[in-house]
């Protein structure tokens, strides 16, 4: 298979503003033309100041930024030929919505005829093509964010940023967007780069994730790889919900390990990121790899606890037992497999393979 040639490639850059503190961290990245990637992580983890450097808004303190083989670092935003889209949505309050999407036409000074040609084509894109003519602050959150999308794509750029754009909306219009944004990227081909600190959010529309913290990548993977194979307990614990147990390495064995917990147990797991053996651990383990009662009997590992909390949802039942060092030790059963007869307080075997059991590093 031919190797790709990276579309944008951020090369040990950094970026602090007192000249003391990182906020990015020697960043390495490669992005690909079409791809959809997202940069997920925690406020203050520099992913929002990376984009903003990738954009021209932030300037590097060292590192090189470039798009297409073009180094960035000197051009100004509007000499990138990249498209932005904010949260805050960004719009001028006293153009039409034909007017604001014909902006950045405008300032490149088109033709009249090119540039009525293109707005009619964006707006018809984002299905509103009927309101053109409105202000602003005439159209609800969602309309407002689909012209600030049409405004980012009109001029056909290389690359598109998006900065928390659905941050503002409620959840339903948020997932709806969602979809949409999808669809035009997988329509168009368009190559996006998305800022997020919503992981469900990151997970449903990227072909990659990147997750920073403290100003570093973590792991960088598609977004089925990294819920199923975090690299790290902070990843582990980020992406979706996760059992975290605190231990030390007993035993290694290649590619498996034996953790031992603090009233002696064991538990195998696969030697993903750890030290030497009487080293501290963390095991991850998804709530919904684990079984209960009879089923978690042929399991590799096989603990006991009590129910503290029992929450019906629906589609399945939740559980908190006090196990494993955790008070707060989560299971999730579908709700078509649910043994109707357990109950709070009661006292039941739980387990779960040694395949799923991933044994990482300590967290800060």
């Amino acid at each position: 298979m031919k190797q790709q040639i990276p579309f944008v490639q951020f090369q040990n850059i950094q970026k602090s503003y007192d000249g003391k503190n990182l906020i990015v961290k020697d960043l390495n990245l490669d992005i690909y033309r079409g791809e959809f990637l997202t940069l997920l992580g925690p406020s203050g983890s520099g992913k929002t100041t990376s984009l903003m450097m990738l954009a021209g808004f932030e300037t590097s303190t060292s590192g090189k930024i470039t798009l297409g083989g073009k180094v960035l670092n000197q051009l100004p935003p509007h000499k990138r030929d990249i498209g932005m889209v904010f949260q805050n949505y960004a719009l001028f309050p006293h153009m039409t919505v034909a007017e604001n999407v014909a902006f950045p036409l405008t300032v490149r000074r088109l033709a009249k005829s090119d540039i009525q040609e293109r707005v009619t084509n964006a707006l018809n894109m984002i299905k509103m093509g009927d309101i053109a003519h409105r202000y602003p602050s005439q159209l609800s959150g969602g309309q407002q964010q689909r012209v600030a999308l049409a405004r980012a794509l009109v001029f056909e750029p290389r690359l598109v940023l998006m900065d928390e754009p659905l941050g503002a909306l409620d959840k339903q219009l948020r997932e709806h967007m969602q979809l949409e944004i999808k669809q035009l990227h997988e329509k168009f081909g368009l190559t996006i780069v998305y800022v997020t600190h919503d992981q469900s959010e990151a997970l449903t529309m990227s072909d990659r994730v990147a997750v920073f913290h403290k100003g570093e990548i973590q792991q960088i993977d598609a977004p089925k790889v990294l819920y199923e194979e975090p690299k790290t307990a902070f990843v582990a614990q980020f992406i979706g919900e996760n059992n975290q147990i605190h231990g030390t390495i007993a035993s290694i064995d290649g590619e498996h390990c034996e953790v031992k917990l603090a009233d002696g147990s064991l538990l195998k797991a696969l030697a993903i990121n750890i030290g030497a053996v009487g080293d501290a651990t963390t095991v991850s383990v998804r709530p919904e790899r684990i079984l209960l009662g009879e089923a978690a009997k042929s399991c590799d590992n096989l603990v006991s606890g009590q129910i503290k909390e029992f929450v019906y949802l629906g589609d399945h039942i939740r559980l908190c037992l006090d196990t494993c060092g955790s008070d707060h030790f989560v299971v999730k059963i579908p709700a078509g497999q649910f043994d109707g007869n357990i109950k709070f307080g009661d006292e039941l075997h739980i387990g779960w393979q040694r395949e799923y059991t991933r044994a990482l590093d300590v967290m800060d």
